[in-house]
């Protein structure tokens, strides 16, 4: 029997020693990995025939790693399995390459069969998958990609110097970015000093202490110095005296001299260069103890052109940044167009590839397609003009972009504003599973970090496709609030919502089903997910929502549901309701004093409801996951199957879904609600409302 390679790619461990006992009798060769990337490595290292790969997966998922493998390695089989899978999802791996689809739970008779019949007609169907523009040097190009990543993982575990090294447009400075995004100090501001135009004495104040901030507040020095990491570009312009300087700076404290007076600031350095600085330093161009500093952490970024495999995901990625950023219509690219682009040297590397496509989507926004004839004369020109491909830095740091930051605010009695805060991602992507509350069926998120501006946004994992968590996407209050956009809906967010809102994540984008899994009912988990990621400050800003007129919506002088928002000098939450017992008349106020209250008091009250609800529930299709343990059920003046967290949990749980819907005005607010047997239908009402009145001051 032959002996094929089969990698499986699954953190489940029960199924992962089921497969490679059943396979390796077999007669398999079988390896596995619970982790994506580490995959990756494995295929590069012995690449195997076939890989069992799930769609859930720690720090890089399923669909992603599938795609990685399709660009790099096409000709080896993937069988997508997942417990978590949709038609939809199916339907997506299916078209990046993968053979086939398999439902968790799967016999393994069902399994075998399936990877037999795959691996004997791999031949006849082995060429049908590759592109037209896939290059022959697709595990050189493999090897330098995973050499990057493994050293952002590397270089992020430890605050030494670092060094990048690369041409002109290669992204040095998004690696340099990505690396101290996973560091300890990620929470301080990243200050970028391009050494070939600031000034030696502009320098020299970003980088060392003056003698009498030692003498004077050497602690208020050290707090000061740990505000900031600095990545200094084209390091080779620092002056001779600078680069000993600083080379005498970097060394550890026991190798400097007894007589050093170079304290550094930042807390951290990142420089990078598009010179050979061995070549420099040989030639007496480069201080050679300032290299020395570098030596165990030097990464070099190859051109695009060693990296042509890389293409097509850049351009649709790309493609798919100006879609969303812009709001605007992105015209279809031909296969030949994308022929053309992985055949050209690409001198300016992406910098001219994102130069090339913005200018093509502007000049094609009126047509369908992009075609040859478009992106042809785009190239020769920028050619042409090679001046203009080069890295241009600017002359001074970017200010913040605060061009969202006041688009709600309203000025309150004694405002002049609101209070600024810097906007807020996640350090690194985070996986989460589960089930769905009303669907019942086995779902999963995976919360991404994203750049300044652009907002909370659910993502397809099945097609890629987005909605932004805004109010104008809300497509249902039917027990749960669900948004919509174009073909993409997704349900039940209000409790990851809320969490996001009271931990002032700004930015994120959250890869789904068709609905957030429920957890345990409440929001605890998705509290500790958040806080696994950890945070990010990033350097725009925003301005809360501040109230300065009272808002109402519903029924109150009538009985009925209703909710109303007031001016308050900070953020509250009342919720009053008069249900059956066991519930009885309970009121709960909740107010904002940082994540920590929000986690202790709200975060962990679960989702609710009475045995005839669940019942009709179920005959209209809902609830159809609300198990005993993700849901407390009542019945006969009693809680049938759990004991209470809190004794007023019920309307601690109305207040979680009220944080969450009003976060879908986009950024936190100040004012004071007051919330009567309301539900989702009263919480967007009032928010419309608002909305309406804030737009029409604007």
């Amino acid at each position: 029997m032959s002996k094929e390679r089969i990698l499986i790619v699954d953190d489940e461990k029960n199924i992962v020693s089921s497969l490679i006992g059943i396979l390796s009798d077999e007669g398999y060769k079988v390896t596995a990995t619970g982790d994506g990337v580490e995959a990756l490595e494995i295929i590069h290292a012995h690449s195997p025939d076939l890989v069992l790969l799930d769609i859930w997966l720690p720090g890089m998922d399923g669909i992603e790693v599938l795609k990685t493998i399709k660009t790099y390695y096409p000709e080896i089989e993937v069988l997508i399995m997942s417990g978590h899978g949709t038609i939809d999802t199916a339907v997506k791996a299916t078209r990046l390459g993968a053979r086939d689809f398999v439902e968790k739970p799967f016999s393994m008779e069902q399994i075998t069969l399936l990877i037999a019949e795959v691996l004997n007609n791999r031949h006849s169907s082995s060429t049908a998958g590759k592109s037209a523009y896939s290059s022959k040097k697709l595990p050189l190009c493999f090897e330098s990609v995973l050499a990057v990543k493994k050293a952002v993982v590397a270089f992020s575990k430890n605050m030494k110097p670092v060094l990048l090294n690369g041409e002109n447009g290669t992204g040095k400075e998004f690696i340099a970015q990505a690396i101290h995004r996973r560091s300890r100090k990620s929470n301080r501001s990243f200050v970028k000093i391009d050494c070939s135009l600031r000034q030696t004495w502009a320098i020299h104040s970003q980088l060392f202490q003056r003698p009498e901030q030692k003498l004077k507040s050497p602690g208020n020095s050290r707090r000061r110095g740990d505000e900031k990491v600095v990545y200094l570009s084209n390091i080779e312009s620092l002056s001779k005296g600078m680069q000993e300087k600083l080379a005498e700076a970097l060394q550890p404290n026991d190798a400097r001299s007894a007589d050093s007076n170079s304290k550094l600031i930042p807390a951290r350095i990142f420089a990078s260069s598009t010179v050979s600085l061995a070549t420099s330093s040989a030639e007496g161009r480069f201080h050679s103890a300032l290299l020395d500093v570098f030596k165990d952490s030097i990464l070099f970024i190859p051109p695009l052109r060693d990296r042509a495999a890389i293409i097509p995901n850049l351009v649709k990625d790309y493609l798919k940044e100006i879609r969303r950023t812009r709001k605007t219509f992105v015209p279809k690219i031909d296969d030949d167009v994308m022929v053309v682009l992985c055949q050209h040297t690409w001198p300016g590397n992406v910098k001219e590839l994102r130069c090339v496509l913005n200018k093509l989507v502007f000049a094609s926004s009126s047509r369908k397609k992009i075609t040859v004839r478009d992106v042809l004369p785009e190239i020769q020109r920028l050619q042409d003009e090679d001046e203009s491909l080069q890295e241009m830095e600017p002359m001074r740091e970017k200010q913040p972009d605060e061009k969202t930051a006041r688009h709600f605010f309203v000025p309150g009695p004694g405002d002049n504003n609101g209070t600024r805060h810097s906007q807020r991602t996640l350090k690194r992507s985070v996986v989460l599973c589960g089930s769905s509350l009303h669907s019942g069926t086995k779902t999963g998120l995976i919360l991404q970090p994203m750049p300044p501006g652009t907002g909370i946004v659910f993502g397809s994992i099945s097609t890629g496709k987005t909605v932004p968590a805004r109010l104008e996407n809300v497509q249902s209050t039917d027990y749960s609030t669900c948004l919509q956009k174009d073909r993409i809906s997704v349900g039940t967010i209000e409790h990851i919502m809320a969490t996001l809102h009271m931990y002032r994540v700004t930015n994120l984008l959250i890869k789904i089903g068709d609905e957030a899994p429920v957890m345990d009912g409440s929001a605890k988990d998705f509290c500790d997910l958040i806080e696994d990621g950890g945070f990010e400050d990033q350097q725009g800003f925003y301005e809360e929502i501040v109230i300065n007129k009272k808002y109402t919506f519903g029924n109150q002088d009538q009985g009925g549901p209703y909710i109303s928002i007031e001016p308050s000098d900070n953020f509250r939450v009342s919720y009053h309701m008069e249900y059956p017992e066991p519930i009885g008349v309970q009121d709960y106020t909740y107010e904002f004093t940082g994540n920590e209250s929000f986690k202790k008091e709200i975060a962990p009250a679960r989702t609710f409801g009475f045995m005839g609800e669940v019942a009709q529930l179920a005959k209209m299709g809902y609830a159809s996951g609300g198990k005993l343990d993700n849901f407390i059920l009542l019945g006969d003046k009693k809680v049938l199957n759990t004991e209470l967290r809190f004794k007023d949990e019920f309307p601690r749980h109305k207040i979680l879904d009220i944080l969450g819907d009003f976060y879908l005005l986009g950024k936190p607010i100040r004012g004071y609600i007051k919330a009567c047997r309301s539900g989702h239908t009263q919480n967007i009402g009032l928010l419309q409302n608002i909305r309406d009145n804030l737009a029409h001051k604007d």
